[in-house]
């Protein structure tokens, strides 16, 4: 038989396990698995799988360059296998009580210039393949907020009193007058009026134009002054706009810690395969170094959270 050539998601029996050394000289566990299914994710079934190519190699790290514990790995492999987490020997003993069929996903990946498919994670046997949300019915939604209503209330949620808004008063109609009410006649004028108005001697009225009003004497009125001319405003200075803050060095197990509670609506398997095909890109703990932000920031963007 030969290895997996397509990518995709596998499972099937456990053919061999074992403790061994990396390329790095870190502890790894080697698994060699024989495919029995694969997953249509159009239908969204298993289908069975009897190819001559159903072999496939998972290598695991099981401690870092800082000869500290790699907790994604080791993660996984207590998820698969059921492992306990309490001695390595375990993971190389063939009697001990670990499971003997597992999942795992097939990946391509390019490593100096040469492209193969390999595996970029495992998971339990009955795990879920892909994203994959069970809901609550609306009833047991319903109790849980009954249930946890004091919380909601601490957290400022919550049903809330409505404020009646009160509504505007529209004004009165105002019916219009058809006779509009005289202008009143202001007293010079009315003075200057009945002065003019003499009686003719044959008993009619006459109205004589008064005469024109002598010019006063003095001096002329002075012109008015010009008005001033509008104040200038002197827009207020641009500020420069803040640039984003640089981001903090983080080690592995805070980025890992990180990224996992940012990407929690994802599947384990997808949290997993990205943080590991990234750190694969990169060289390997070893290239990565220190500083774990970087392959933070990468995981978050290449998985859209």
């Amino acid at each position: 038989m030969s290895n997996i050539n397509q990518p995709g998601n596998y499972r099937g029996l456990v053919v061999d396990r074992g403790l061994s050394t990396s390329s790095g000289g870190h502890l790894q566990m080697e698994v060699t698995m024989q495919a029995t299914e694969k997953y249509d994710e159009e239908n969204q079934v298993w289908s069975p799988f009897n190819f001559e190519d159903c072999e496939a190699q998972a290598y695991l790290n099981l401690i870092t360059g800082k000869e500290k514990e790699n907790a994604i790995n080791c993660r996984q492999i207590m998820r698969a296998f059921g492992w306990d987490g309490m001695a390595f020997s375990t993971l190389n003993n063939p009697d001990s009580p670990l499971a003997t069929q597992i999942q795992w996903r097939m990946g391509m990946e390019t490593y100096n210039e040469v492209e193969r498919c390999k595996v970029q994670g495992i998971s339990a046997y009955d795990a879920a393949p892909g994203r994959q949300v069970e809901k609550l019915d609306p009833a047991a939604v319903r109790a849980i907020d009954a249930k946890y209503a004091g919380i909601l209330k601490n957290l400022g949620g919550g049903p809330k009193p409505k404020s009646a808004t009160p509504r505007p008063v529209a004004p009165a109609p105002v019916s219009p007058d058809p006779t509009p009410a005289a202008l009143p006649t202001p007293p010079v004028a009315a003075a200057a009026l009945a002065a003019a108005v003499t009686t003719a001697p044959s008993g009619e009225s006459t109205v004589v134009t008064p005469a024109p009003e002598k010019p006063k004497r003095g001096r002329p009125a002075a012109p008015k002054a010009p008005p001033a001319a509008p104040a200038v405003v002197t827009p207020p200075p641009v500020m420069p706009v803040a640039t984003a803050a640089p981001v903090t060095p983080m080690t592995q197990q805070d980025a890992w810690d990180a990224y996992t509670a940012k990407a929690a609506g994802k599947t384990d398997m997808e949290i997993t395969n990205t943080w590991t095909g990234i750190v694969h890109e990169i060289g390997g703990d070893e290239k990565v170094g220190a500083d774990w932000s970087g392959v933070y920031a990468q995981c978050c963007s290449k998985l859209g959270v």
